[in-house]
């Protein structure tokens, strides 16, 4: 029985669900499919491109970091890799204040002095980048927040209960996973008041290839009650997998995604397979096989248009 180790993230997350839709598409086949909790955050690339895993899911930018030694990839090289298709999903970066405290605006937070119990996404992990840029523009990086008498730690990790977290900023999508977890619990059990980010840092991340301007809409969650200016984050998935793999493995799985679509779309958290979609797949060219496919079944109509001529430019992802 051939196996198969995906690279995934948490059990529950989005990588791993991907992974777990993977091996029920492909163990009716014959194969065994092991879908990897330990390959999470920084370290997706590094099972795919580094002989660690035949196949994998990860958002866009962690993938072109680390194709780029960008960021905690630097100095890094990988094994070439290749794409087999994307799946799209709403995402926005939130940022809430505990309304109690008084503030409507990140401007007012960072010039009050106020020592702010501060949650994000874990400093060493590569989910950091986009908060640490926002909290960097406001001067409210973890640093400047422990001089004014504050403290960071991770989201998720304190008691919303007891009301002890101040301002929250990170992540957040429709579905029921660990990170939106968080934030359902800190907006049922504190009252967290929405903040919109300023048009300037707005356009700072949408130059960065961070997303592009949207709104968080009515009431996703318990304090969001009118749809809030913000980032809409550029994190689509992308299935991948080692340049070499076999030519034909990857058309028929390619195929299973494409045929077996609704099956994304009826999971734990909100993702879809939209085959107009699927083939662009930058940083990463599509797998040879995965691009026969997308040419059978009439998605890809010239030999000339390769991928990375149809893929959508960094706003638009």
């Amino acid at each position: 029985m051939p196996r198969i180790r995906f690279a995934g993230s948490s059990v529950g997350e989005p990588w791993w669900v991907v992974g777990d839709v993977t091996r029920q598409l492909l163990e009716p086949l014959g194969y065994q499919v092991e879908v990897l909790s330990e390959s999470g955050s920084t370290k997706n690339p590094r099972y795919v491109g580094g002989g660690k895993a035949e196949l994998g899911a990860s958002v866009i930018p962690t993938i072109r970091w680390a194709v780029n030694g960008e960021h905690l990839y630097q100095g890094e090289t990988f094994a070439p890799m290749r794409a087999i298709g994307r799946l799209v999903r709403p995402a926005w970066l939130g940022i809430a204040v505990r309304a109690e405290l008084g503030f409507t605006t990140i401007e007012e937070v960072a010039a009050s002095g106020y020592p702010l119990r501060l949650e994000t996404h874990a400093l060493d992990t590569i989910a950091a980048v986009l908060p640490m840029e926002v909290l960097t523009h406001y001067h409210l990086t973890p640093d400047e927040i422990a001089a004014k008498g504050g403290t960071t730690r991770v989201i998720g990790r304190g008691d919303y209960r007891a009301g002890d977290a101040d301002f929250i900023i990170g992540n957040l999508y429709l579905g029921r996973t660990a990170v939106t977890q968080s934030w359902f619990t800190a907006t049922e059990h504190q009252n967290m008041r929405f903040l919109e980010l300023g048009d300037d840092i707005l356009a700072q991340l949408t130059a960065n290839g961070h997303g592009q301007p949207g709104e968080i809409p009515f009431h996703l969650l318990r304090g969001v009650d009118r749809p809030i200016k913000a980032l809409q984050q550029a994190i689509d998935l992308l299935i991948y997998c080692p340049a070499d793999a076999d030519e034909d493995f990857v058309h028929t799985l390619t195929r299973l995604y494409d045929t077996n679509r609704g099956i994304f779309f009826n999971q734990s958290f909100h993702m879809a397979w939209d085959p107009a979609r699927a083939v662009h797949t930058g940083p990463l060219q599509l797998h040879p096989g995965a691009e026969r496919y997308y040419r059978e079944a009439g998605l890809l109509q010239a030999p000339e248009a390769s991928n990375s001529q149809s893929a959508p430019s960094e706003g638009e992802l």
